[in-house]
């Protein structure tokens, strides 16, 4: 009948036949904005410990919850009666004690049918559909060629050497000099990274240089889809406060490591070796 789609051809959060892939769990389509909160909201769990959302449709405001003490998986109310029958959730309310979809032997109910091997499929769910990073095939040591770097507020020798990873470092010792070195990376644009007029006075943040320098990485980090190499690293020499650090960690995405050496610096930086 041409009026008859397959639950594969359905999405069964939100009832949608835009179709993105298949749910992960159950048999039956998902749509590309239930795609995205389910890979948000799925191992959401509320300050009780429990799941905060549906199993099926990662939404829903009345939830029932799972007896099983090892599984307490949550379904809301909607799913239940449209993709059970009506009147389940009135059903599943009147009972002592209900064993969940994902419990019970009997893997069809209604049109909600559960996937064999579903802890694979919701990993391969996840590795297929999450913005994951891409990951490189490593180089053996000879293989390996050092690198240039531009310093754009100091002189990083110490720094350098503790990478290991740098050939020459080119330090512009004049606002001119910096300024023509971001032309030759970046294009003809007006930046000044020198200090602002008032960094002497104390109304100026001692965070002036992470911001200054998080602006620049933003011009010159190529796009997702360039296969030319691109590695910073931000030095602080013990002038950002420790919330200023914190701040620093929620921008650059990477968390900050210390070094070893006397001098203590603080070092945040996509390069794996640091």
């Amino acid at each position: 009948n041409e009026n008859q789609r397959s639950i594969e051809e359905i999405c069964i959060c939100c009832g949608s036949f835009q179709i993105h892939t298949q749910h992960p769990l159950f048999h039956g389509g998902i749509c590309t904005p239930c795609t995205e909160n389910f890979l948000e909201t799925f191992f959401l769990y509320d300050e009780d410990g429990f799941p905060a959302f549906c199993t099926i449709c990662c939404s829903g405001k009345t939830l029932l919850m799972c007896d099983d003490p090892t599984c307490n998986r949550c379904y809301c109310l909607e799913c239940l009666d449209v993709l059970v029958s009506p009147g389940t959730a009135e059903k599943i309310k009147a009972m002592n004690t209900w064993l969940c979809f994902m419990c019970v032997p009997l893997s069809s109910n209604g049109l909600l049918k559960r996937k064999k091997r579903w802890r694979a499929k919701l990993k391969c769910f996840y590795d297929q559909e999450s913005n994951h990073l891409e990951i490189y095939q490593p180089l053996s040591p000879w293989e390996r060629k050092p690198i240039n770097v531009l310093s754009l507020f100091d002189n990083i020798t110490t720094e350098r050497l503790l990478a290991s990873l740098f050939e020459s470092c080119i330090v512009p010792q004049s606002k001119q000099d910096r300024m023509r070195a971001m032309s030759l990376l970046f294009g003809s644009f007006i930046f000044d990274v020198t200090f602002p007029f008032t960094f002497s006075s104390s109304l100026s943040p001692l965070a002036w240089y992470f911001y200054q320098y998080h602006r620049i990485l933003q011009y010159g980090i190529p796009l997702e889809s360039s296969q030319r190499p691109f590695f910073w690293m931000f030095v602080d020499n013990l002038v950002l406060e420790k919330e200023d650090r914190e701040t620093a960690s929620r921008f650059f995405k990477v968390h900050i490591k210390s070094s070893p050496s006397p001098d203590c610096l603080f070092f945040t930086s996509c390069l794996l070796s640091i």
